[in-house]
């Protein structure tokens, strides 16, 4: 408890130079207060910290995937199985990578089936305007919150007139062509983009080929409203090494992505309505032995599997001197057809896309959420606070409510204090509750997950220095894991009974008008407080206990500049190696550059990953790449 004390007491220390640049009195007129988020925001940023990283910071990067991107960032755990985007399981705070929402303007794409598909999302970074990371609960996310927390990747709000075209190759014959396209007037405005990346793979089955395709149309009318319609696919294809077990190193896998939505906001006084409908699609072939002369007699085929989301919901926000009030409700269907998982078919149907004659879907599952959410924000003077439930209604496990209260005080014009507390839980995925394989044993009988989460934080800027800090206590009940003792085969998953999790993320930021562009440093810790014992977990108990990042801008000369980026990272937990020894995580470090020259149309860029040559594992005994090498230029041109 001590601990616990002093971490977020340390939070409250206030930081005197921006406390002092606000009056003593100020009037707020509240009808020009934004208490309504911008349509695609993740959350209100005056109750929580919502870390957002712009074109341009995205664009400085050296990282050609979401997935590289999102491992810079303070308390995201972005662990990788392949290279560039190919595959990736992203956890928050000590959590796992189901308890992750992923939303793609505003709409809710996670993937019934299993958060390791959470980032097969098909767009190209270049077409990407900002991504939001909400670390914890939020009340108006649709349905039970996010777990330990959200990211919303928001494209279309560019207004120029433009194409842009690029092409990168480096190491391991990489070689990723895109194109992208924004057009806008008035009333409509339309973002386009196409991408393929592809790799010869950095050691023996690690090639991949995959093929992003995407577009966005919006239309604004002062009468009907505004209308939003987003349509993505992604094709890819990938040798997956040791994905899932190192006992078995000739995986391969082929995923096939279609996402749409259609989204409507309107305006009409003081309130405001909005609506959307969605709808995902997923193929996934999943083969244990990609070569099948080397297969044994006893497997038989590949998995196949199609998991289908779809649904639409409603919300209307009304606001009044006292603050907002929001009330919405969503229809979600989640359905799944397979020759794993679910249950049994009276008559089997046909697999599209399989090569195998005499394999067929035989097992099927659907479940029906209505989620709901009601939430209460409140204005007084300097205080800012907020009430709320959400609840769901699911067909296999009946009806759950969780609630929470959010306070924050500003400090000063522009640095303010928050503490909140909410519950959330999380429904178990079809892989968690029916996946069968040589080396893993699923339990239907699983129950959700279920956390009550507080936290404190403080945050500020002014002309060029800002922080974040924050610290949190999550405990958690029922937590969902996959594990074993070290000498059986099988991994089964089960309901641990109480994991806890305490942790602190800081972040500050200073930038200069010189040589040095600017300088930024994060540190994120993080402590369970439940040990594996004589299992080994498998993702659960398995997490960063240390990371700390620093990224530095500058010039070099003229037009020409470089972004470095430095992290170490200490992973708490083990794995079994190629020789089946358990063997625990080690700490590593990792240097990457980009250094580039650009002018207003064109841009040419070098970029190393792994400079030092640091031999790490992210998951598993899956070795990550070494020194990796890219060249690139990106080209824009007006219309």
């Amino acid at each position: 408890m001590k601990k616990i004390y002093w971490i977020f007491s340390a939070l409250l220390l206030p930081f005197s130079n921006f406390a002092q640049t606000e009056k003593d009195t100020m009037t707020v007129d509240i009808t020009n207060i934004e208490v309504i988020k911008k349509a695609t925001s993740i959350a209100s940023e005056s109750l929580r910290i919502v870390t957002t990283l712009t074109r341009n910071e995205i664009q400085e990067m050296p990282v050609q995937s979401i997935n590289d991107l999102l491992d810079y960032l303070p308390g995201i755990d972005v662990r990788s199985r392949g290279t560039n985007g190919v595959q990736a399981d992203m956890t928050m705070r000590g959590g796992t990578f189901d308890q992750v929402i992923i939303l793609l303007n505003g709409v809710n794409i996670t993937d019934p089936q299993t958060g390791h598909q959470n980032l097969d999302i098909p767009i190209d970074l270049s077409i990407i305007d900002r991504i939001e990371i909400l670390q914890g609960t939020s009340m108006n996310v649709f349905g039970l919150s996010a777990f330990s927390g959200a990211i919303n990747i928001v494209t279309g709000t560019q207004k120029d007139n433009k194409i842009s075209v690029g092409l990168t190759g480096g190491s391991n014959g990489y070689f990723a062509p895109h194109a992208s396209i924004t057009a806008s007037n008035e009333k409509w405005s339309v973002a386009a983009s196409a991408s393929t990346n592809q790799s010869s793979g950095y050691i023996e089955n690690t090639d991949f080929n995959y093929t992003n395709v995407y577009v966005q149309t919006k239309y604004k009318s002062s009468k009907a409203g505004d209308f939003s319609f987003q349509l993505g696919g992604q094709n890819k294809e990938f040798g997956a090494n040791s994905f899932y077990s190192t006992k078995y190193p000739n995986q391969f896998e082929k995923d096939k992505t279609i996402l749409s939505s259609l989204q409507w906001d309107k305006n009409i006084g003081k309130i405001n309505l909005s609506a959307s409908g969605f709808y995902r699609t997923h193929y996934d072939e999943f083969q244990l032995f990609r070569d099948k002369s080397i297969a044994p007699s006893w497997y038989k085929n590949a998995n196949y599997h199609i998991s289908q989301l779809s649904g639409a919901n409603c919300k209307i926000a009304t606001y009044s001197r006292i603050g907002k009030s929001t009330i919405g409700i969503e229809a979600r269907n989640e359905h799944i057809v397979s020759n794993v998982l679910g249950d049994p078919l009276e008559s089997p149907k046909n697999i599209p896309f399989a090569k195998e004659d005499s394999v067929f879907f035989t097992y099927e599952k659907n479940r029906l959420n209505i989620n709901y959410f009601g939430e209460q924000t409140f204005l007084f003077g300097k205080f800012t606070a907020s009430l709320g439930f959400s609840g769901n209604y699911n067909t296999m496990f009946n009806s759950n409510v969780c609630g929470g209260g959010n306070l924050s005080y500003r400090l000063s014009r522009n640095s303010r204090i928050y503490t909140n507390i909410n519950t959330a839980l999380r429904l178990p995925t079809f892989t968690d509750m029916y996946y069968k394989s040589a080396t893993q044993l699923a339990n239907p009988d699983l129950q959700p997950e279920k956390s009550l989460t507080m936290e404190l934080g403080t945050q500020g800027n002014s002309e060029n220095f800002s922080y974040r800090a924050s610290a949190y206590y999550r405990i958690g009940k029922d937590i969902i894991d996959w594990a074993k003792k070290a000498d059986d085969e099988v991994w089964q998953s089960m309901n641990i009974d109480n994991v806890n999790a305490l942790g602190t993320e800081i972040s500050l930021q200073y930038r200069f008008d010189s040589f040095l562009k600017q300088i930024g440093t994060t540190y994120a810790f993080c402590k369970l407080n439940k040990e594996s014992g004589e299992l080994i977990s498998k993702y659960a108990l398995d997490y960063l206990r240390n990371t700390f990042t620093i990224t530095i801008d500058h010039t070099i000369y003229k037009n020409w500049g470089a972004n470095w980026q430095f992290s170490v990272q200490d992973r708490i937990g083990n794995y079994i190696d190629t020789n089946d020894n358990v063997t625990d995580y080690k700490p590593f470090s990792l240097l990457d550059l980009q250094t580039y020259w650009n002018n207003d149309n064109t841009k040419i860029f070098l970029e190393a990953s792994n400079i030092l040559g640091t031999k790490y594992f992210d998951y598993g005994g899956i070795e990550q790449p070494g020194l990796q090498v890219r060249v690139g230029i990106n080209v824009q041109f007006g219309l």
